[in-house]
Formats: C-alpha cells, structure tokens, sequence
C-alpha cells in the first residue's frame, strides 16, 4: 500500500493532461515501436566471484513511445520491456519493465510569458537494477532507442544480466556492482524557469526518488533533491550557472547486514561554466563543495562481532568535474571527470564520494555500419571513516551495429568489468559478457491528427 503514494502525482499530471481544454489544431497522438531480440553469454552470471557460474540468455520484447503533441500540452510516454531466460539457471528468468512519463505544458508560457514548466516521471519494476554503463550513461537497456540512433552500446543489456550497479537516478555508487537484487525504483520531478531577461534564467527544481527492496541485504531509501540556479548567458558562445542543491536521503526499512543509519543532508553550492569553442567542439567545468553530515550512522565490523558509531559533524568535500565532447563528420568523442557525494545506492547507508573517469567514441564506419568504443573508471570511498565502501571498478565496451534493411538492424558487443573492493558492501567481481541482437522497428502510427 505504501508504493500507491508514489503513483499519485503522476496520475495526477496526465489528469491535468486530459481535463486541460487544449486546441485541437495541429494535434497528433503518434506511436513508434520496435521489437528486440538479443542472446548473450556471460561468464558470471550472478556477479560473484565466490559462486562464478557461466549461462547462455535470451532476451525478447519491445520498446514503445507513445506522444501526445498540441500547442498547449506535450505528452510523452515510454515503456521497455524484455523477458529474460536462461539455459542454465531457469529458476532466475524474470521480466525486466521500465515506463518514462514526460509532461511538458506549453500552455503556462503562453499564459505566463516567460515561464517554463516540465515535469518527468520514471517508473522500473525489476527483479535487477541495471548495471552502471561506465560509458557515462544508462545501458540502453534502460531506454527506448528510435530507428537510426545509437543509444549506447549493440545488445545494451550489459547491466540486464549480471549485478546491480545501483546507480539510477541520483545519490547512488555509480560504478558498483554487487549480486542480483529485486527492486522498485521512481523518480518523479518538477522544473521551473522563468526568462527574466534573454539572457537570465532562474530555475527551481525538485526530484524525489524512492528504492524500493525485495531482496535481504539492501536498504530502502526516500531521497529528496532541490535545486536553485541561475543560468545566465554571459554570450553566445559562454553560459555560467551558480546553483544550489539541498540533498536529503531517508533510510527505511530493515537496515543492511553492515551499516545503519537515519538520514544523509547536504548542502551543495556549484558553479558551471559550459563554453561552445566551435560548433564541434563544446566543453565545461564545475566546482564546489559539499557539506553534509549523517544522522545516526553506525556500521558492524568483525562479522558481527563490533559496533562503532560514525562520526555525526558537519564535513566538506569538494566536487565538481569536466566534460569536452568533439563532434566530426563520421562521429563523436568525448570525456568526462566527475566527483559527487551519494548516499549508498542500498547496498550500504552511509555517505559516498564517488569519483568517475569516462571516455567514449562513435565512429561510423559506413552509412550503414557503426561503431562504439568506452572505457570507464569509478572509485567510490565512505566517508565519516565508515568502511562500507573502498572500491574501484573498472569497465571496457565495444561493439557495432548494422542497418540491413531500412525496418532491421543489427548488433554485437561486448564487455568486460573488473571490480577490486576492500569495503564491507561488496567484493572483488570480473565479468565478461558477449552479446548479439536483432531490432524490428514498425512504422510509426499516426493515430490522431
């Protein structure tokens, strides 16, 4: 009965959607849909060292995209679907879902000149958590990938068939992988800006995540996120933005074998400068600091045998990081560096300064062949003296794609993660997975117009 609540804001945005009397003129209600079918091997199926065990997979279902388009509201729904079997471990095939809401309401900015309002909305019902991509985002198992674009990586189900790296949304230990475990997670959210001038822009947005558990050994968590910045274009090729974050992460639940605690607060001041060097070559920097304490922290050392209590005062750690993405004609490089403070992602609750070092390329080869390459690095490290977590991750991906027919392509990738922890949350872990998928895609309906 607690997961209702969760539900209530995004029932009520779509009721807003559909009692809104909006115009009909140039409104479309269109549909895009595609149906993959990937198999894939792994040497270590349940991400863990102490039980390696290799299995073949299959993995088949859709991704579709459902969106609503008028010149008062814009509505956009996403669902991804994959049913997971194994040829040596039956008892672990599942049913992978996750669903997007976007609601965008032009209608406030034609009302009220000037205002910008969006609202997100994530729902993913998994017996896993997908893994971290160290490519600097998401494994496209996670997301829809129209006809023509590359989201990620050929197959995209790296984290779909092995451990949690519970990193989604914000405030987990990106980088980390652990065992399999059931969960529920959504994200919900609100943005605000208003056009003071054309080049100022305040912004005020809030997120809340829930994690949700069905697996012993992890901890639910009700992470808020507000934020206040203000863009400010200094020219055409400068922005710098001045923000504030508050973060705030509740501990529910049964705590974890290793660590207790009631709440995580920070306080986070940051200062952005993105600067376009040419239309092919952008980049940005990032600074600031973190304070932030923990509200009744204690974790168990010794298999049990010893308790000790972390330190509840205010500390500071600095964060920040920097991004430069190169465009060129057969495709796109980029990197970025990045150091952020989390509250344990489930696996421990305890405060974690996590540190990233990510690189990717795409390259293509032909009009109709692709490639990808990444490497990835994280580093996460309790702080308070805790001991959940000393860890350090490293991932490699490669792959291509191919357009056979305009409605058919297809991929093959493959990865590789070497995981070495001296932390109480999680071990060492080496995995190498290899996968090959096929993509339908239909043509899109237009069922209103």
């Amino acid at each position: 009965m607690r997961n209702q609540n969760i539900f209530r804001p995004a029932l009520g945005f779509l009721c807003l959607a559909i009692a809104y009397p909006s115009s009909l003129v140039s409104a479309a209600l269109t549909l895009e849909s595609s149906f993959n079918l990937t198999e894939t091997y792994t040497d270590n199926l349940f991400y863990d060292d102490e039980d390696k065990e290799d299995d073949f997979g299959t993995l088949a279902g859709p991704n579709l995209e459902l969106r609503y388009d008028n010149p008062d509201i814009v509505l956009g729904a996403t669902y991804f679907g994959r049913f997971a079997a194994f040829v040596n471990n039956p008892d672990q095939n599942r049913y992978i879902q996750n669903a997007n809401i976007l609601l965008d309401l032009p209608f406030l900015t034609k009302r009220y000149k000037k205002l910008t309002v969006t609202i997100d909305e994530t729902m993913n019902f998994t017996p896993q958590l997908d893994a971290f991509s160290l490519s600097g985002a998401q494994d496209a198992s996670t997301t829809f990938s129209g006809r023509g674009t590359d989201s990620g990586g050929a197959g995209g189900t790296g984290g779909a068939l092995g451990g949690s790296g519970i990193s989604q949304g914000t405030g987990g230990t990106q980088g980390v992988f652990t065992s399999r475990a059931s969960a529920f997670s959504n994200l919900s959210g609100i943005t605000f800006g208003y056009a003071m001038t054309p080049s100022l822009t305040p912004t005020f947005s809030y997120k809340n995540q829930y994690l949700h558990f069905f697996s012993s050994g992890f901890q639910d968590q009700m992470t808020h996120i507000g934020r206040i910045s203000l863009v400010y274009g200094q020219s055409e090729q400068t922005t710098i933005i001045p923000s504030y974050t508050y973060l705030q992460t509740d501990y529910l639940g049964t705590p974890t074998q290793v660590t207790v605690s009631d709440k995580l607060i920070s306080h986070q001041p940051r200062l952005t400068i993105s600067h376009n060097f040419t239309p092919l070559l952008t980049g940005s920097l990032q600074g600031g600091a973190a304070f932030s304490k923990q509200i009744g922290a204690k974790e168990t050392l010794d298999n049990g045998a010893t308790t000790q209590e972390l330190s509840d005062k205010w500390q500071s750690t600095l964060i920040g990081g920097a991004t430069i993405t190169k465009t060129y004609r057969n495709g796109n490089v980029s990197m970025n560096v990045d150091q952020t403070i989390g509250g344990g992602g489930g696996l421990a609750s305890q405060e974690t300064r996590t540190q990233t070092i990510t690189a990717r390329i795409q390259h293509n080869l032909s009009t109709k062949l692709n490639g990808f390459a990444s490497f990835g690095y994280a580093r996460n490290k309790s702080t308070q003296d805790g001991n959940a977590f000393n860890t350090n991750t490293y991932r490699v991906q490669g792959g291509i794609s191919y357009a056979f027919l305009n409605w058919l392509s297809g991929n093959l990738s493959y990865s590789h993660i070497n995981q070495k922890s001296k932390g109480l949350a999680v071990g060492d872990i080496k995995v190498n997975q290899v996968f090959f998928g096929l993509t339908a895609y239909a043509d899109p309906w237009i069922l209103m117009r």
